[in-house]
């Protein structure tokens, strides 16, 4: 369970943060505050940095696996390709967030 979390919720919780925080920016236009979107995509991170923090666990955990068995292997790469999927979702996350800094809410 510690791999599929990052392998595939992570991926799917950086669209719903493009979506979520699509949604937010009326209300930060209309009060002309950005905090909302911060906290929109500051949980959307902390949620995938939990889930790929137990991935990359799991991946160190299976690295020793001796001797190595076919299960085990799979198990590795699983537990890799989740470490990676779960780091690619962050640094959407930190793409999409990156012009929250930038550009006020309402900037058209």
């Amino acid at each position: 369970m510690r791999t599929w979390f990052a392998l595939i919720l992570a991926p799917l919780l950086a669209l719903a943060d493009q979506s979520v925080s699509y949604a937010t920016v009326a209300w930060s236009c209309a009060h002309q505050d950005s905090l909302a979107l911060h906290l929109v995509h500051g949980a959307f991170f902390v949620a995938i940095v939990i889930g790929t923090f137990f991935a990359w666990n799991r991946w160190r955990e299976t690295r020793s696996a001796h001797p190595p068995s076919e299960e085990a292997a799979a198990r590795h790469f699983l537990a890799g390709m989740a470490t990676a999927s779960g780091a690619l979702s962050m640094l959407v996350i930190v793409a999409m967030w990156v012009p929250v800094w930038l550009i006020a809410p309402c900037f058209a």
